[in-house]
């Protein structure tokens, strides 16, 4: 009963609900212009690390450090036709081509006319002559043997290859 008597009731006035307390709008704006700063910050770095990942080297060579040294092992300029002139009178083949990627040479021999798979092989072995041995030590070379006859052949495609450090071409 202390309690009411030391609070006066005035019944003739209505009772004034409480304030609410009312926030800052200012404060709140403050805030999400600090997350959305955030946010962007967390853009930016995502962003630079997927540049960095996926772009960085792209201005460097596709191999890299791998064909350092190969100003030393100069192949003709004219390979393909030097590779073609061997094959020139041989009337079993129809077409010969060659491309350098990096490394590797690739040799593509076409038959017109069926061979014996030995035959094949021994013919597309002349063609490391004009690569030079020098070149073989640091070159690999792959060969691809088709037949574009009209008779049927089990013997074709046949791949070859001669790795750089052997001596040998295994089919």
């Amino acid at each position: 009963m202390t309690k009411n008597k030391n609070k006066k009731v005035n019944k003739n006035k209505t009772e004034k609900p409480e304030k609410k307390v009312k926030t800052n709008r200012n404060q709140d704006y403050k805030v999400l212009w600090v997350l959305l700063g955030i946010l962007l910050v967390c853009f930016l770095v995502i962003g630079f690390l997927f540049y960095k990942y996926f772009y960085a080297g792209i201005s460097t060579s596709k191999y890299g450090p791998r064909l350092d040294g190969i100003e030393s092992y100069k192949l003709s300029s004219n390979l393909n036709e030097e590779i073609s002139s061997i094959y020139a009178e041989e009337k079993s083949i129809n077409k010969v081509s060659t491309d350098v990627e990096g490394r590797i040479i690739y040799i593509n021999i076409d038959f017109k006319e069926p061979v014996k798979t030995a035959t094949a092989q021994d013919l597309a072995i002349k063609s490391l002559e004009k690569i030079g041995e020098d070149n073989l030590t640091y070159y690999e070379v792959q060969f691809l043997l088709t037949y574009s006859g009209e008779e049927e052949n089990a013997n074709f495609p046949m791949f070859g290859s001669k790795n750089k450090n052997s001596l040998k071409v295994v089919w």
